[in-house]
């Protein structure tokens, strides 16, 4: 992977950190765009300058035109190519239906679906035979939580984009996945109610006794990249210590 660049959408905190860090590890240049958090994009720059890595935050809401703008101009003035995209943002209102609003839809749909559609578009041009795409999404997508209906049903939309996105540029070389981690814990995973309920369930109901860790989620897309997972296509793999087995 020396010397390929990577675009990791939500690549400064969380799961996409890890990510980030892993690719850049293999001698990627990364780009990560983030929405707010500049300290955690600053904190990020540091250690993989101190590890000699090539790690770069873009701050923009990719779910706001103008920002949105911004940083497609700042990819292509940075990298005449994008070898991989992952697509580890997300947001989320977590209400039960009756408090679900359209508006709140649209604001979770914007982030974890659209965004990542009109980010495809403006790169695939500059996408090589070879190329990667990775969504991270959930089980949520296919299963029922409480207060997850419009998390729950981005990510469903999500998966079903992918599987068309893996079968119409599988053709050009470009192999399309999905990775389903298990209950992680992320700031994601703490803004939901009940964190500490539902970690606790996760933990109980998973043969390995522990929530899987961002770092061995960043390592499963890491393969996905690479030259083995050439004929993986559309698949969605799931990383949770068998709890989708047991539940």
């Amino acid at each position: 992977m020396m010397g390929k660049v990577a675009v990791v959408t939500g690549g400064t905190r969380g799961i996409g950190r890890a990510i980030s860090l892993a690719l850049a590890g293999e001698g990627m240049s990364v780009l990560a765009p983030y929405a707010r958090n500049r300290r955690a994009a600053d904190e990020l720059e540091e250690e993989a300058r101190a590890g000699g890595l090539d790690i770069v935050g873009l701050r923009g809401d990719l779910s706001r035109e103008a920002a949105f703008r911004r940083t497609v101009d700042t990819i292509r003035e940075r990298a005449e190519t994008v070898d991989v995209l992952v697509h580890a943002a997300a947001t989320g209102v977590h209400r039960p239906i009756e408090e679900l609003t359209p508006k709140h839809l649209r604001f979770t749909f914007e982030t974890n679906v659209f965004a990542i559609h009109a980010l495809l578009r403006e790169l695939l041009p500059r996408m090589p035979a070879g190329g990667r795409v990775v969504g991270l999404t959930s089980s949520g997508a296919t299963r029922a939580f409480p207060a997850y209906a419009a998390v729950g049903g981005s990510k469903g939309a999500l998966d079903a984009l992918f599987r068309h996105y893996a079968v119409e540029l599988a053709p050009r070389g470009i192999a399309v996945n999905l990775v389903c981690p298990g209950a992680v814990r992320t700031g994601a995973l703490d803004a939901m109610p009940d964190t500490e309920e539902r970690i606790a369930v996760a933990e109980d109901g998973t043969p390995t006794g522990r929530l899987t860790t961002c770092e061995e989620v960043a390592r499963v897309v890491l393969f996905l990249c690479g030259d083995d997972a050439s004929q993986i296509i559309g698949q969605t793999i799931v990383i949770d210590g068998g709890r989708a087995v047991t539940a």
